[in-house]
This record gives C-alpha cells, structure tokens and sequence, in this order.
C-alpha cells in the first residue's frame, strides 16, 4: 500500500478542525482561501474516513499471516444429589472445577487465498487514498473559483457604479441645456430614463456581489463574523501546454484514473481469492491445558496440523468466482468511462482557455474604441452635433465592452485553474 506522508499529515490536521467554524478574518488571499477551504471544508471529512476504513481493512487482511493466539479460563461450581454406587444412597454434594487453556493457531499455507485479500485491500486502500487527494483538489478548486467569482463580481460592481455616475453627470448636463434652450425636455426624460436603468444594474450587481461572497464562504467553509479585504493581485501566467501534453498529463495524475486503476487491481485480486477458495488450507494449532478440581491443576500439551479441502459447498464458491470476475469488469468499465470524461474534460478547458484568451485581446480593444467614442460622442453632444440618443448608445456600448472584458479576464483566469485540476496538477498552498 502506498501511504502519501503529506496526504496523511493534511488528513490528521483535518480531523482536528471543527466543520464551519465563524473565525475573524482582516485580509484574505487566494491562498488563504484554499487553507481554509483544506482545513474546514465538511465533505473532507467523508474522504478521510474512507481512507481510514480502507486502511483497517488492509490490517485486517494482513492478520492472515500471524498466528492467532486465545487464552480462556473457567471456574465451574457444581451441587446436586450423586449417586457414587447403587449400593449406596446419593449424597448431596458441592465441589469446584478448574480449567485453562492456551491455544494458538498459524495458517502454514493457503495457495494464495489471504495474499489475495491483502493485495485486494491494499488497493483499495491505494484508492481511497486517490479519492481523498481528489476531494482536496476539488475543495481547493472550488475555492479558487469562487474566489475569483468574487473578485469579477466586485469589479462588476465597480462599472455599474461608474455608469450611473456618467449618467447622473449626463443628467444633470443635459437639465442645464434644458434650461437654456439647447436640449428638448425630451432629451431630459432620456437621461432620466438611462440613470434609472444604470441605477437598477447596480442594485443587480451589489446583489449578486453578495451572493459572490456567500459562495466564497461556503467554499472555505467559514463564516468571517467581519468585514474583511481580499486582495485581487492574482497573476495567472499563459498556458503553452498543447492538448496532446495536457491528455498525457491527465492520464498520468488525475487522482480519479489512479483510484480507479487501483479498483480494478483489487478486483483482479479478488478473483484470485475467490478462486483459491477451491483450493486446500493448511494450518497448524497447539497449545497448553489445565483442569483439575483442585490446585495446582493437571496441565497437558497439544499440537497439531490441519489439511482442509472444500469438497461441495452448494456451488457457492463458483458463484463467488463468477462475481468477482463480474465485479473486475465492472470495475475496467468503470475506468474506461472515467478515463473518456477526463479526456474530454482536458479537451474542453484546453479550448476555453483559447477561446477566453482571444476573447481578452478582443475585448480590450473593444474597451479602448468604446472609450474613444464616448468621449468623441460627448463632445459632439455639448456641441450640439449628437443627439442624447447617440450618447447614451455610446455609454451603454462602454459600460457593456467594460463588463465584457471583466468577463473575459476572469474566464480566462478559471479557465486555466480548471485546465489545471483536468490535468491532475492542482497546486495546494505552498505552491502558488
């Protein structure tokens, strides 16, 4: 059985943690976030007991090449009539036995039936192991995307706010031509109209910035009982992973491939088990023991070897051979989906991040010509060239490319931490 000495050590700092603790945070980091995610989150917990069953189950397995050893003892009180001779009348009477023994017992040989059911747990063991190091990446993950889902909602916040107050500078513009003459009321009703709407996505964005922030809290497992900053100074290099290294990398790491692979190893053991159930046991036993009605007690020794064979069991043992051949199949099959949805996993991430980098370049462009519009559309609106129509559709075009943008930045961002989790190469802290 492979023990991961860091999987276990992360495992025994988890279980001496309590599940959503309210602690008081001044500052949160990305890497803040996924520690506190490793070390609260409540469904790390499930992980670890299987790792920790799985494990037990393996000692258990392992027993089978020790001996066994049991020591009993018994104090028996007897009464009643006895009848010694019929010559005689019986008596009453009341006496005391002793006995002990000591009795051990070692299977000598087998034909592989309890190497079988070690080799089987120990890869069941190998695989829960991978379970567990799955749902760490999991947590991790999706605290880095929550974490960055937060920080898009923030800077979302930030355009909306922006945009009603371009509107409401427009607004109170376009009252001042109303008064001296040079805009219709018609143009004041627009601006009214347009600083409502802008008004109206800024009470939808601080929503759902609030719903950010409750994701993110949800994804650490704690409930900050503060406000509390975050810092939004992530730096996600490019990616030049091509989607033939990325497929190879998945195969090669993803802790879901290595817990099923170890799954179909332990189901070919068990077929090996199953099938040395048709074959003979051999076992040796001995041991020490007392009885008398008095002490000190008469002891005598006993030793021995014992030949099994299983003659006819009802057919149980084929039917036991035939399931563990259907459980190994099973098992391959299940790896053989798992390992399809990897792929395609690797394969869809590797294009959003394509695409989201070339969505970024376009957006940035598009921000730069939106701004050089407003600007040229305000100009010509206080020259009384534009119309109020013109201006607005030119805000409205700037707030979008800049909310665009955002999008795109932040796409990009998850994109690459998703690509990375396909790939198996989950960084945890200490990494970043």
């Amino acid at each position: 059985m492979r023990t991961s000495p860091m999987v276990l050590l992360a495992a025994c700092a988890l279980g001496a943690v309590p599940a959503a603790p309210a602690q008081e945070i001044d500052t949160l980091t990305l890497e803040q976030a996924v520690t506190l995610a490793l070390e609260h989150q409540p469904s790390l917990q499930g992980a670890y007991g299987g790792v920790r069953a799985a494990d037990a189950s393996a000692r258990q397995a392992r027993a089978g090449f020790f001996p066994s050893v049991a020591f009993s003892a018994t104090d028996t009180r007897t009464g009643g009539t006895v009848l010694v001779n019929p010559s005689f009348p019986p008596t009453q009477r009341t006496y005391s036995s002793y006995s002990a023994a000591l009795q051990g017992a070692l299977t000598l040989w087998d034909f592989g039936k309890t190497s079988g059911r070690l080799s089987q747990n120990d890869f069941l063991a190998d695989a829960a192991q991978g379970d567990y190091a799955s749902a760490r990446e999991i947590v991790a993950v999706n605290a880095e995307v929550a974490y960055l889902a937060f920080l898009e909602a923030r800077r979302l916040v930030a355009v909306d706010e922006e945009a009603l107050a371009t509107s409401a500078r427009h607004l109170a513009q376009t009252r001042a031509f109303f008064l001296t003459g040079r805009r219709p009321q018609l143009d004041v009703t627009k601006a009214e109209v347009d600083s409502l709407n802008a008004n109206v996505s800024l009470i939808q964005g601080r929503n759902a910035f609030r719903v950010a922030k409750l994701q993110l809290e949800n994804a650490m497992g704690v409930h900050p009982r503060t406000e509390y900053a975050v810092v939004d100074s992530i730096f996600v290099p490019a990616t030049y992973t091509t989607l033939e290294e990325a497929r190879r990398a998945a195969l090669q790491n993803r802790p879901e491939i290595i817990a099923a692979e170890a799954r179909v190893s332990a189901a070919r053991s068990s077929v090996t088990a199953a099938w040395g159930q048709h074959l003979p046991t051999i076992s040796a036993s001995g041991g020490y023991t007392w009885n008398g009605f008095a002490f000190p007690l008469l002891s005598r020794w006993n030793a021995g070897l014992t030949f099994t064979l299983p003659i006819f069991q009802g057919w149980a043992l084929d039917a036991g051979v035939e399931l563990a051949e259907a459980n190994s199949q099973v098992a391959q099959s299940s790896l053989d989906v798992l390992t399809e949805g990897v792929l395609l996993e690797v394969e869809q991430e590797w294009l959003a991040i394509r695409e989201a980098s070339e969505r970024a370049v376009a957006t940035a462009k598009l921000v730069q010509e939106s701004k050089e519009n407003l600007n040229l559309v305000e100009r010509q609106y206080a020259a009384g060239v534009a119309t109020s129509l013109d201006e607005s559709d030119a805000r409205l075009t700037l707030a979008n490319s800049e909310i665009t943008d955002i999008q795109a930045q932040y796409d990009y961002r998850t994109a690459v931490i998703r690509l990375r989790r396909a790939m198996g190469l989950t960084v945890l802290p200490g990494g970043y």
